[in-house]
């Protein structure tokens, strides 16, 4: 259905140019800058590193700048949209457009996201609230209804008889296949009771006497299916717990919430002002105040099946769990733990595993493990070669003196190392083939060490560093050029094929 809509789009935008007019009004609102060429639209066009991409067109120059990737069911591919974003031209304006039915984008939209924060591509918002620009280039990401886009394309083609009957086609398909969606998609009554007995069966929902409501029952909210419940962990708060399609369709959000008011669940602790400051320092913008009722949505990750629904349930229960007993919550104490690596300026043991953390994430897609903390190496490859992080920076944690010493960087020979087993093997040397020496050169007034894109790093091969104790960083320089953290894997594989 997907590849049929796409044919029928780039007919209508290629027979019926005056389409292309709401197309480009559309585009100036959400693209600074984007403009359709006079190129025609392709679809399925064959892509030697994407497969097919579902809608394209070039630019007057012949490079493809605006590419529109349709969905209706289907999930993301593995490549989008990082992989589609490389490909777009690196001078000029162009965008990759997701087109995906209204239900779908509050779905879509967090992932794609998500997908750019965990390959370290940086991005800033625009106007638009789905609309991002790759920084320090004029790359764009959106995404945007079926229903939006056709509209855009309607008041140009009042004139043309046969091209407001291909865009009701088209309208027709695409109502057709949203509708189809939003059934597939859209939890009722067996939702909220599955997602209900999941969360009884775990121990983290129960189902009894609501203060003053009567027996737990279902109670329908006009069209939509609830149940009154307590969220029953640590803090136990009376809640209802159900479909609110009227919030669905104003956020573009989960068709699932919970209703938090003034009332209590019989044992419980019940809704104040605590409840609502540690759920809005949590979730901020997620929710919806109405009057003195606060609805919480429950979104779910990966999928819309009913454990993911109550996965997303028992998060917000954790983030409840902290009123009750702090050193119980995940998120407290994960809060705690991280707190040294949240320093401007790191004490040497917390920044060298900083700097081990954030080269693994640069080397995690290139065939390397990292190995634990007893291990005679950080890293080892697939291939066999071992890799060793170390670590230096000019702004230390204590009070250092006003003259520093000059950065050096521990490369000594090892009398021996402990084995996968745990027996200690006298082997004398270096027990790594390949090292990654970090370098944070900013001074005490300036630096901020958590910045990952502040920090140099010299990858040198074993063979290559001199017979001593330590080796100075004037001498790294002279033997290979400083890379930032985005570089770090293609200046290792050579090496360490090498």
């Amino acid at each position: 259905m997907e590849v049929l809509a796409c044919s029928v789009l780039e007919y209508i935008l290629n027979r019926h140019p005056d389409s292309r007019d709401g197309l480009n009004e559309l585009l100036a609102r959400i693209v600074p800058g984007m403009r359709l060429s006079g190129m025609d639209f392709e679809t399925e066009v064959a892509h030697p590193k994407l497969g097919r991409l579902d809608v394209l067109q070039r630019g007057d120059d012949g490079e493809g700048r605006f590419v529109i990737e349709a969905k209706f069911d289907a999930p993301l591919m593995s490549t989008q949209p990082v992989s589609y974003l490389e490909q777009l031209p690196e001078a000029g304006v162009s965008a990759l457009m997701f087109l995906v039915p209204t239900l779908r984008v509050e779905e879509l939209w967090p992932r794609l996201l998500g997908r750019l924060d965990r390959k370290g591509l940086p991005y800033s918002d625009l106007e638009y609230p789905r609309c991002v620009r790759i920084d320090g280039m004029d790359k764009h990401l959106c995404i945007i209804d079926w229903t939006t886009l056709l509209d855009s394309m309607k008041e140009p083609l009042e004139s043309d008889e046969f091209g407001r009957a291909d865009l009701r086609q088209l309208r027709g398909l695409a109502r057709f296949a949203e509708a189809k969606e939003s059934k597939a998609r859209l939890p009722g009554k067996e939702m909220v009771e599955a997602v209900t007995e999941i969360g009884k069966a775990a121990g983290w929902l129960a189902t009894r006497t609501v203060a003053g409501r009567g027996s737990y029952q279902p109670t329908p909210r006009g069209d939509d299916y609830g149940r009154y419940a307590r969220l029953d962990r640590l803090y136990k708060l009376g809640v209802w717990l159900g479909i609110n399609s009227d919030l669905q369709q104003k956020s573009g959000s989960t068709p699932l919430w919970v209703w938090c008011q003034d009332w209590i669940f019989d044992g419980g602790q019940g809704w104040n002002a605590e409840v609502k400051a540690i759920l809005q320092a949590r979730m901020g913008s997620k929710l919806h105040e109405v009057g003195n009722q606060l609805w919480v949505p429950v979104i779910p990750e990966g999928g819309n099946e009913p454990n993911r629904y109550a996965a997303a349930l028992e998060r917000i229960v954790g983030i409840l769990d902290e009123l009750a007993e702090p050193w119980q919550s995940d998120a407290i104490v994960l809060e705690e733990v991280s707190r040294p690596y949240k320093q401007r300026v790191m004490n040497n043991v917390h920044r060298s595993e900083y700097v081990e953390a954030i080269v693994a994430l640069a080397l995690k897609n290139s065939g390397w493990t990292r190995m634990t903390p007893w291990d005679s190496r950080d890293f080892e490859h697939e291939s066999g070669v071992r890799l060793e992080v170390k670590q230096s920076a000019a702004a230390q944690a204590w009070k250092s003196p006003e003259r520093q010493s000059p950065a050096r960087f521990d490369i000594a020979h090892r009398t021996g190392y402990w084995d996968e087993k745990g027996n200690w093997v006298p082997k004398p040397g270096r027990h790594a083939d390949l090292y990654v020496f970090a370098w944070h050169g900013a001074d005490k007034n300036t630096a901020d060490q958590r910045d990952a894109g502040s920090w140099e790093f010299y990858v040198v091969a074993e063979r290559d560093l001199p017979e001593q104790k330590s080796v100075a960083l004037t001498v790294l320089q002279e033997v290979t050029s400083p890379c930032g953290i985005d570089a770090v894997a293609a200046a290792v594989d050579p090496v360490a094929g090498s």
